[in-house]
């Protein structure tokens, strides 16, 4: 009676629980779909912004908008400075003209070889310099891989693990402020590798510079070449020409300056790049042993492994008791049953005992529930480390491609240092071949300058001797000497004429030279001014490339995030069906149980009128043995002599003892029928007993609550990643909208 009152209310409550489950459960979908609908709606202007940025690219290539004005100055300019070029290399020519030999040339060519010969050793001994580096990459690679496989052991080892809650969330802040601290160093090194990169692109623009001077240079040689043997007659004749020689010898020197502060700048960078080198070397250093100390951390994660398992095994162990106990008690259930059924008296002890054992039953059932319970505590548990786990391991991708970007950025960065170099040394070879055409310009100079002098000493002297004999002739006879004396006159004034133009031209010429060397250097001024807004103009958009590339890998992450959890939902969702499936198939088992104790329970007291009958039947039994047994002696002892004889009449009286030794031989079959399916209805019984035991060690209980709470509190937090996504987007959709206005701004 008191089994089929409780029923219908525990109905009803598992019903409620279930309606709750389920608008709990449709709660849960609709936001989803709500989350769905925001992520669409991010995807919609994540494309629009990269639209965007795709056009801000375009107008970037086309050359940031400039305006006609603009382009008519420029276009002038580079008009200008062409003219001046031109010029100026008509101006090189003649100097260049004023070269005597050949054989300068050709020792030129000689020494240019031999430079040659030094740069291929010097880029031999770089190529053996690159292949130590890419040993030494191989050796990292193969600790990354030795480092990649030491990883995966401990994921395997870490797969069979249960954890505590509460110190796995304790090492969960841990490595978050790693992870932060991480982040922020990745962040430091993101930036000044932006730095180095913008720093790089000058470089490579002032190299590109110089290979454009030196090719100009080469081929004003190629043309000199062809040149000199036109020009070596013309030499003897532009003696006049050295104050140009000395102009030109000015203006050597200042691009001998020029070429000497761009080798200091070159040095100087130099020296800068190598301390980023070996900055960037140490920030690997710490970076691995950031690893190494994980690497600790993940061996104290495996000690503490152990020690739960340890713990699992004694709960196993007991556990295993405990089955070893029920068994004992299933043991002495069936050995009771057997006295049952051999000893009818002691039916009321045996009550008794049942009684004792249906609250041992209850005692199983209650220690049960208490393992099922610090079975799902456990469970959860191993599902907190996994997640940890599948962090951990997300946290290891992306310092692994950090690192990979870190050493990348790192061989780039080496290998722009050793163009650098090599343009260096280049130029270095350069200016050495410029500093001896320039000694030997100045030799040539002294021995002009030598020449002149004695041709104005030997001038001198023969003016000295022509007024010597001019005075002497002009006592002996001046009237024949008066015409020859008056041609010299109007010779001299004739060559000091001649004197003062060049003079003249000289000087004109000179305030030419001046004249376009200060527009040449205007028109230089300005192009470098134009060439450092390009570079501006490129290296923001190179930023923006960059800024836009991270955006993307982070959305691509926090997508795949997304996927993750729906997928995790989806599985919890189908545990949950299962559960409740499983839920129901087990009460009503419990339900049916119940009733069957309930039915045996009235068989048991309906068992007392059956005792009675028994020990009835049992006395009779004894008599009709006692009677067989005096019968079966009679006839192995006749008393009856002539018993072969046919006695006349019937003894009605045996033939009743006859009839009734045989009913109660059927009801004796009856009844111990009946005792051996009582026998298996208990067996039954007990299998269901064990059955349920089982079913109930299995049945989750009140970790689905926890579960559920466990979905709404990652629910919670998805909500709010996305909410600070749409931030974000905000963020970039107003800094897309400053780089649209900031070209329209350089453009104005």
């Amino acid at each position: 009676m008191d089994a089929n009152d409780v029923s219908p209310p525990q109905c009803q409550e598992d019903q409620q629980t279930i309606t709750a489950l389920k608008k709990e459960i449709e709660r849960a979908w609709k936001m989803v779909e709500a989350s769905h609908e925001k992520e669409q709606r991010a995807r919609e202007t994540i494309q629009n912004l990269k639209s965007e940025i795709t056009k801000l690219g375009r107008l970037v290539e086309q050359g940031a908008g400039l305006s006609i004005n603009q382009e008519n100055m420029v276009n002038q300019l580079v008009q200008e400075k062409n003219d001046l070029v031109k010029h100026r290399d008509m101006l090189q020519g003649q100097v260049q003209q004023m070269q005597q030999q050949n054989t300068d040339l050709t020792a030129k060519v000689a020494k240019l070889e031999q430079d040659r010969q030094q740069g291929n050793g010097e880029l031999q001994s770089l190529r053996e310099a690159f292949q130590k580096l890419l040993e030494e990459a191989d050796q990292q690679q193969k600790r990354k891989e030795k480092l990649d496989k030491d990883l995966k052991d401990m994921r395997q080892g870490l797969e069979s693990k249960q954890s505590e809650v509460n110190a796995r969330r304790e090492e969960l802040a841990h490595g978050e402020e790693k992870q932060k601290h991480l982040t922020r160093l990745l962040r430091e090194e993101r930036q000044e590798e932006e730095r180095l990169s913008m720093r790089a692109a000058q470089l490579k623009g002032n190299y590109e510079h110089l290979v454009k001077q030196h090719k100009e240079e080469q081929s004003t040689l190629a043309r000199l070449k062809d040149e000199q043997a036109d020009y070596k007659a013309k030499v003897k004749f532009r003696q006049d020409e050295i104050h140009a020689l000395k102009s030109s010898k000015q203006k050597m020197e200042k691009s001998l300056e020029a070429l000497q502060s761009l080798k200091d700048k070159d040095d100087a960078e130099s020296r800068r790049l190598e301390a980023k080198t070996t900055d960037m070397r140490g920030q690997v250093k710490k970076l691995q042993e950031d690893l190494d100390k994980q690497k600790q951390d993940s061996e104290a994660h495996e000690k503490q492994i152990t020690d739960l398992l340890h713990e699992r095994d004694i709960l196993g162990k007991a556990l295993m008791r405990g089955d070893e106990r029920s068994k004992q008690q299933a043991e002495l259930v069936e050995l009771h049953k057997g006295q049952a059924i051999t000893l009818s008296k002691d039916l009321h002890r045996w009550k008794t005992e049942l009684h004792l054992k249906l609250e041992r039953i209850h005692e199983l059932d209650r220690q049960r529930e208490k393992y099922a319970t610090d079975l799902q505590q456990a469970k959860q548990r191993c599902e907190a480390a996994q997640e940890e786990l599948r962090g951990r391991e997300v946290q290891m991708a992306q310092l692994k491609r950090s690192i990979a970007d870190v050493r990348a950025k790192w061989a780039q960065q080496k290998n722009l240092y050793e163009a650098v170099r090599t343009d260096k040394n280049l130029y270095s070879k350069n200016l050495v071949e410029s500093l001896e055409e320039i000694s030997e310009m100045r030799k040539k100079f002294k021995v002009m300058c030598h020449q002149i002098e004695q041709l104005k000493e030997e001038i001198k002297e023969k003016d000295v001797a022509m007024i010597a004999e001019h005075f002497k002739h002009q006592n002996i006879s001046k009237e024949t000497l008066k015409p020859e004396t008056e041609k010299t006159k109007h010779t001299l004034e004739f060559h000091e004429k001649q004197q003062t133009k060049s003079q003249q031209v000289v000087e004109q010429q000179l305030s030419d030279i001046k004249k376009l060397e200060a527009t040449i250097q205007e028109a230089e001024t300005e192009r470098q001014h134009q060439r450092k807004e390009f570079e501006a103009v490129t290296s923001e958009r190179n930023i923006l490339g960059k800024q836009l590339i991270r955006r993307n890998e982070e959305l691509s992450l926090i997508y795949e995030k997304i996927k993750i959890q729906e997928s995790t939902l989806g599985k919890g969702e189908a545990q949950y069906k299962k559960l409740l499936e499983s839920l129901r198939g087990q009460r009503s088992s419990i339900a049916t149980l119940k009733r069957d104790l309930f039915i045996a329970q009235q068989q048991a007291e309906s068992a007392s009128g059956l005792e009675k009958e028994v020990y009835h039947l049992q006395r009779e039994l004894l008599q009709e043995r006692t009677k067989v047994r005096a019968l079966s002696e009679e006839l192995e002892n006749p008393m009856n002599v002539h018993r072969w004889r046919k006695l006349e009449g019937s003894d009605p009286a045996i033939y009743e003892l006859i009839q009734k030794v045989r009913t109660l031989q059927k009801r004796l079959i009856a009844k111990t029928e009946e005792v051996v399916a009582k026998d298996v209805e208990i067996q039954e019984k007990e299998k269901l007993h064990k059955e349920l035991t089982s079913i109930l060690e299995k049945q989750p209980g009140p970790e689905v609550l926890e579960q559920l709470e466990q979905y709404q509190e990652t629910y919670n937090a998805k909500l709010k990643q996305m909410k600070a996504m749409q931030s974000e987007l905000h963020t970039y959709q107003s800094q897309a909208g400053l780089e649209k206005t900031q070209p329209l701004i350089v453009g104005l």
